[in-house]
């Protein structure tokens, strides 16, 4: 088997584990090189990401019984640890802020795809873009799991739900700092990147330069990395190393595309931004399908329709 066949037959498998054996109904899908596990509890969703190693996929595609029991357990136990979770104090409806506030986190939302969802969920909109209140239950190297807040589990704290979000945008900023790569070097690829993407420090290894095509934009696990955009300072940072204003297009949750305004047109940008959420994004991964701009002047985001800027302010 090749590995996208090996991944289909993980995939099938595990769920077939899952649906036998486990006491919960977690679905089983794969994105951006994780196993995702969903599954909800009543109002409170929580997720398991674990990442894909070959290792992981030779127990499971693998003869030998011992070998992939073994995995399945390990996969279980952070599926127990997910579960566990939900009856901890962070998911409780009389959980306190002093001790989940340092946990909270913003992951990027298409408004319009998930707004049913998000009737009693704490978030920032964003024109199309919601930022959405989730508490990071557990962290494992590179997986982790997180569970969407509700505001009913809000109704002791005495904090504003601005403050909370505000907070919350800032812890996720430090937790998963953003990183900018440039188009330029991602397609000279040579199996090492050039630099580690911090561009945000004085003594940052990554140096905005004028007069190239574009620049990708995430943070540093690659997932959910299209926040990065909202980060204090991140959009300033790079309109002053660009030297004008710039496009974002949000070619999925986990990414943005940046680009100087005098380099492309937006129209050009719409079109490529709209094929890929076409062909190369499941619907929950779309974004939006618009064209965003940064205007250093206005130090506001907005979006661009028939080729003129229309402001777009937080919670619009």
């Amino acid at each position: 088997m090749n590995e996208a066949e090996k991944i289909e037959y993980a995939k099938s498998f595990l769920q077939t584990r899952i649906d036998e054996e486990f006491h919960y109904p977690f679905q089983v899908s794969f994105e951006n090189g994780r196993f995702l596990f969903r599954f909800r509890n009543g109002k409170r969703e929580c997720c398991a990401r674990v990442r894909k190693t070959e290792q992981m996929l030779d127990c499971i595609c693998g003869e030998a019984e011992t070998a992939k029991r073994r995995e399945v357990e390990r996969i279980f136990e952070i599926l127990r640890a997910a579960v566990q979770a939900q009856a901890s104090t962070v998911l409780s409806d009389c959980s306190e802020y002093g001790k989940v506030k340092d946990e909270l986190i913003l992951r990027p939302l298409n408004y319009r795809y998930s707004k049913d969802r998000l009737k009693d969920v704490p978030h920032l909109r964003v024109g199309d873009i919601a930022l959405v209140l989730y508490a990071v239950i557990k962290r494992d190297g590179a997986n982790y799991f997180t569970a969407k807040m509700h505001r009913s589990q809000m109704e002791n704290w005495t904090v504003q739900e601005r403050e909370v979000l505000q907070r919350a945008l800032v812890n996720t900023s430090f937790l998963y700092p953003p990183r900018l790569y440039s188009i330029e070097d991602l397609l000279s690829w040579d199996g090492k990147r050039h630099e580690d993407g911090r561009f945000m420090s004085e003594d940052a290894s990554c140096r905005i330069r004028r007069g190239l095509r574009g620049y990708i934009l995430t943070n540093t696990l690659e997932i959910n990395g299209a926040i990065a955009l909202f980060y204090p300072g991140v959009a300033k940072k790079i309109a002053e190393g660009l030297g004008e204003r710039f496009y974002i297009a949000f070619t999925s949750i986990h990414e943005a595309q940046i680009h100087s305004a005098g380099m492309i047109s937006s129209d050009v940008v719409e079109r490529s931004l709209r094929d890929t959420n076409r062909h190369c994004n499941a619907p929950d991964e779309v974004l939006t399908n618009r064209v965003y701009c940064y205007d250093p002047e206005k130090k506001s985001f907005g979006i661009i329709k028939n080729g003129e800027f229309l402001e777009v302010k937080k919670d619009e």
